[in-house]
């Protein structure tokens, strides 16, 4: 547009043509129309030959009605209120009264017609211009919420996506006169970019912009006309306003011809806040209108890969170093072509500047660091041993297929790798180095080092066979640092090119291995005199810590058989306990804590002392190896009242027992239940598993069995000597007294 109607065909006539390529055979053979509706609205429309596409709606006085049609054959009518237009092209009507307006779309030959269908309220805006400082009506609609609602890449444009009829708030329509030119106010806010595209006319028409802020008026050079009526198969372009300060857009509408009814779609796109794109995010699609701009996480080996749909754009990118940041050379870059930006030395972070009056640009962050080392290799060698940090190190022992490049394109010609050798002091090794290359323009030199002086004792050049594209070299080291130096053929291959140019980078493989030839001698220091302090202090507290739990031990040991010894020269002890319940000289907890520590102790006696100093037992039973002996103990050391406590001795002095256990058997009534043990040793139902039992071994229990029986038969059951074995004492326990 800009002073004449430039338009050009859309897609609409391949998109019709591949929806009827899909249509089943028996659609054409049906009389009623087939309708296409785009954006929801009728935009074509395929008649059979000698058919209509017939449909009404109602009007008002005043309302404009207006169709075109894109035809070769085809005609179009509207009838209302008793007066009938009819044409081949363009039909317009001012309804005359309210009711109903019936349109007809025909043709007497099979045929896809495109439509563009306006019916609406005429707008009747002022007829005069208003100064800056006038008050004027402004209309606020039409303003997208980000550019990513309202625009879509799939359908093969970027133009706003207007949604429903001519009437609707996305469009301004109705009926300029020749006689009196119409001006319509657009609020307009710093930062916006307004779309207009002109969608229906029905005769010659012009749209001409002013800005006015509060004091001035500054007219825009843009001017969209169409000379004549539309023609559906054509489509305008699409015109863009910034707008550089608050204000308002005055809109002059005029025509030549004596009425012309219209529908101009405007767009407001506010001004884009910075997108903020998250560290772990590689790819991102960054869409906006005018000027869009996003930032991310760019270090110095990144580069960022701009790949713009639909249209061409301008793209600015900067980088942060340090606390500067520097900007880079803007570039053009054309529709559907992706272009490489490279990071500066030293970014951490960079920005990336869209500009276009509407963009939808695929960004990916990708890496040209060699190998796995997230460092580009630097292009100059290490002056001395220590200085050697900037440096990727590769081990002769583990570097396979390790993966580098020379970019060219962030003006990179050389790479120098440190290849560490490990070994003792006199070792010597071979060292195989092969490299792998697709392009013959690489130059690859391995520097074998002195280690004091980093100067160069041996220089080892490696060709590449011109078929597999592979060269290697074999050298004899010792331990220590040597030098892998790529650089490319042609010295002068960056002369007079700029950062991110389009030179190909050179890819190279490195695989290194080592056979050790002579080990040479396994170096040994001396100790300084604080790791022998140190060393003298640790011994100490290692043998004292060790010690202690063996002196406890000792100190266990002894004061147990004391205890022993004292509780052997006490006779009747379970007598005495009694006494001392009795008397109230001790509570039934206090005297039952007195037995469980005695347990232990006696067990330090022999066999008869140690019964002797219980008492005599209720029951006693001995075979050649293994002897029992059992005590009732008084009701009131039991835990819980109600329960029967026993007292158990067992002494084994020729046999071992094996996965042995306790059984008290209930001879009459409900089973006896073990419900506690001390020392503690697992227990279920009537059995105790004491588990294994050395020859030599005297143990005393104690036991409390809950039941409502009188009398428990008591039995040891195990393996001895590999073979089951059963003890059993003879003769029944009574939970009474003898005397009773």
């Amino acid at each position: 547009m800009g002073g004449q109607n430039t338009r050009h065909r859309t897609g609409l006539i391949l998109l019709a043509i591949l929806l009827l390529c899909q249509l089943p055979t028996s659609t054409l053979a049906d009389e009623s129309p087939t309708v296409f509706i785009i954006d929801e609205r009728v935009q074509m429309i395929t008649l059979n030959s000698a058919t209509s596409y017939d449909f009404t709606e109602s009007v008002s006085v005043g309302d404009v009605i207006s169709v075109a049609v894109g035809c070769d054959f085809c005609s179009v009518s509207i009838e209302e209120n008793g007066t009938t237009i009819t044409s081949a092209s363009i039909a317009t009507h001012v309804a005359t009264g309210t009711g109903l307006a019936n349109v007809s779309i025909s043709s007497p030959e099979t045929e896809t017609i495109t439509t563009s269908i306006l019916i609406t309220a005429d707008s009747q805006h002022p007829s005069q211009r208003p100064s800056p400082e006038e008050n004027f009506t402004l209309d606020t609609n039409g303003r997208c919420a980000s550019s990513t609602e309202c625009v879509d890449v799939h359908r093969g444009n970027l133009n706003t996506i207007s949604s429903g009829a001519y009437s609707t708030t996305w469009f301004e329509s109705g009926l300029v006169r020749s006689d009196a030119p119409e001006y319509w106010g657009i609020e307009a806010l710093e930062g916006d970019l307004i779309e207009f595209k002109l969608h229906h006319t029905s005769n010659q028409i012009r749209f001409d912009f002013f800005f006015q802020n509060a004091t001035v008026e500054s007219p825009i050079p843009l001017v969209i006309e169409s000379a004549t009526g539309i023609n559906p198969d054509l489509l305008a372009l699409t015109e863009y306003i910034e707008i550089v300060e608050d204000g308002r857009l005055i809109v002059k509408i005029s025509t030549t011809a004596t009425n012309s009814a219209y529908a101009l779609q405007r767009a407001i796109h506010s001004k884009s806040l910075t997108q903020q794109i998250d560290d772990s995010t590689l790819t991102f699609t960054q869409i906006g209108h005018m000027t869009s701009q996003s930032a991310f996480s760019f270090d110095e080996t990144n580069y960022v890969k701009i790949a713009p749909m639909v249209e061409d754009i301008k793209a600015e990118l900067s980088v942060k170093i340090g606390e500067n940041w520097i900007t880079m050379p803007e570039i053009e870059i054309q529709k559907n072509r992706i272009q490489r930006v490279y990071a500066y030395p030293n970014s951490t972070m960079a920005m990336l500047k869209i500009t276009s009056d509407v963009h939808w640009v695929d960004v990916s962050i990708g890496s040209f660091s060699d190998g796995n080392l997230s460092v580009d290799a630097p292009s100059f060698m290490p002056g001395e041993p220590e200085n050697t940090a900037t440096w990727p190190i590769l081990s002769s022992e583990s570097t396979e297929d390790f993966q580098g490049s020379l970019t060219l394109a962030a003006m990179d010609k050389t790479d120098v790798y440190l290849l560490s050798v490990d070994g003792w002091v006199d070792s010597l090794h071979r060292i195989h180095i092969v490299i792998r290359t697709s392009d013959q323009n690489l130059l690859a030199t391995v520097w074998e080092l002195d280690q004091e002086s980093f100067d160069t004792k041996s220089e080892y050049n490696i060709d590449f066979d011109s078929f597999s594209n592979e060269g290697e070299v074999y050298l004899n080291v010792g331990p220590g640092m040597h030098l892998i130096v790529f650089s490319h053929k042609n010295e002068s291959i960056l002369t007079n090119q700029t950062w991110s140019n389009d030179l190909q980078s050179v890819s190279y493989t490195i695989t290194a291995t080592k056979v050790t030839i002579e080990e040479g001698e396994e170096p040994w220091f001396p100790p300084s005199d604080e790791a022998k302090l140190w060393g003298s202090a640790i011994r100490w507290i290692l043998g004292i810590t060790m010690i202690l739990p063996a002196l406890f031990l000792l100190y266990k040991i002894k004061s147990t058989r004391n205890e022993g010894r004292r509780l052997g020269a006490v006779r009747e002890r379970l007598k005495i306990l009694s006494e001392l319940l009795d008397s109230g000289t001790e509570t039934p907890k206090q005297t039952r804590k007195t037995l469980v520590k005695s347990l232990e102790a006696v067990a330090t006696l022999p066999w008869q002392s140690a019964c002797e100093s219980w008492g005599v037992p209720d029951r006693t039973y001995s075979t050649q190896g293994t002897s029992l002996a059992i005590w009732k103990l008084d009701q009131r050391l039991s835990k819980t009242e109600g329960n029967w406590p026993l007292l158990i001795g067992l002494h084994t002095p020729e046999e071992t027992w094996e996965v042995s256990a306790f059984r008290f058997e209930a001879p009459h009534g409900s089973p006896w239940e073990v419900t506690n043990v001390e020392p503690r040793l697992l227990h279920q139902g009537e059995e105790i598993f004491v588990d294994s039992i050395a020859k030599g071994t005297m143990i005393f229990l104690t036991v409390e069995l809950k039941g409502d029986g009188a009398q428990v038969d008591i039995e040891l059951n195990g393996h001895v000597d590999g073979k089951p074995r059963g003890m059993r004492i003879p003769a029944t326990l009574s939970r009474l007294s003898e005397e009773e």
